[in-house]
């Protein structure tokens, strides 16, 4: 079956469609299952069922942490709870209790995880369809599981890319698939055209339509990017310390 285990809302700060819209949107374009991995926010199970039941095709509730700007990324699948750990040795820990698939998104972009295997991620998405760059460093020495992700964050992004995942139809069969290595990157990049519309999308939508929202988001992203940066600063002054 096909599966694009990472795919966009408007729930995240940099998407424009609705979880709704994606989903229908994936389904017209022949693919069987996606995970909705919002950054820094978890799509729960219960919508992931609901919207499973409307369009008759597998909805995989997950998450892509990290600060969207300026740290790594990680995604996690399957999962039923808010991961609030920082340190990506603890995040990978909360993925397995939590019965989760972990996998390390544009690995050698500048928000990816390069050392991947070494850090114990469950997967690596060795095809992302709008990072040509980090698909072309991934060697997978180790051989762990690869997956392919559209990130798509508009509708336009979706269907070029996916992971042939040898499963039934269900969340459990799919990510013990993954988990077992029962799975190959299938398609190709987003063509440029295709990756280039959601720009203007991305302007009317959230911007010129919603000002006072594209403020406020963007207020919040600047917080948040500070938040890190003072965390991190701390972190270092306690090593010094010590």
């Amino acid at each position: 079956m096909k599966v694009d285990f990472h795919v966009h809302t408007r729930r995240s700060v940099d998407a424009v469609h609705s979880p709704r819209q994606m989903v229908k949107k994936a389904r017209d374009a022949g693919i069987n299952a996606i995970a909705i991995t919002d950054h820094s926010r978890l799509f729960s199970k219960s919508e992931a069922q609901r919207l499973s039941r409307e369009f008759g095709l597998v909805v995989i509730p997950g998450i892509e942490g990290g600060n969207i700007a300026v740290q790594r990324h990680w995604i996690a699948l399957g999962i039923d709870r808010q991961i609030t750990d920082t340190r990506i040795d603890l995040v990978l820990e909360s993925i397995r209790q939590d019965s989760g698939v972990s996998v390390a998104p544009h690995p050698h972009s500048r928000l990816g995880y390069g050392n991947y295997a070494g850090l114990g991620f469950d997967a690596v998405e060795s095809l992302n369809g709008s990072e040509p760059g980090s698909n072309k460093q991934v060697r997978n020495i180790r051989r762990i599981p690869e997956v392919a992700g559209s990130d798509s964050h508009a509708l336009s992004m979706l269907g070029f890319c996916w992971t042939e995942v040898d499963a039934d139809e269900t969340i459990e069969s799919i990510l013990e698939s993954v988990r077992r290595g029962l799975c190959r990157p299938e398609g190709s990049t987003i063509p440029f055209l295709d990756l280039f519309c959601f720009y203007p999308l991305y302007i009317r939508d959230r911007i010129l339509r919603q000002p006072v929202a594209a403020l406020s988001a963007a207020r919040q992203v600047i917080r948040d990017v500070r938040g890190v940066r003072a965390y991190e600063s701390s972190c270092r002054n306690c090593r010094i310390s010590t």
